[in-house]
């Protein structure tokens, strides 16, 4: 994924309390990402990062995005990582 990416964030991923730029810094500096399951004629994407520059391996949240017919990517999903994503915390 490139750093330059457009990331509209849905107020669906606000719904765990993180704050847009953790959601996009999370999308932009991945330690990990992969396709995932979606809406037909969507790519959709789950993405782990830090919330921050610097951000500690232990505070890692799971961002999952599609990509839609207006270009950006909109991040639907975001909340502390769980153990379903733990896998993609080495993947990039």
């Amino acid at each position: 994924m490139r750093s330059c990416t457009l990331v509209k964030v849905d107020e669906s991923a606000r719904k765990h309390g993180l704050k847009n730029g953790e959601i996009r810094y999370a999308v932009r500096h991945p330690f990990g990402f992969q396709k995932t399951l979606g809406n037909p004629g969507e790519a959709t994407i789950a993405f782990v990062g830090p919330r921050h520059e610097g951000g500690s391996p232990h505070n890692v949240i799971e961002v999952i995005a599609a990509s839609r017919e207006d270009g950006l990517l909109h991040a639907f999903h975001a909340m502390p990582i769980t153990d379903r994503w733990m896998h993609l915390m080495h993947c990039k």
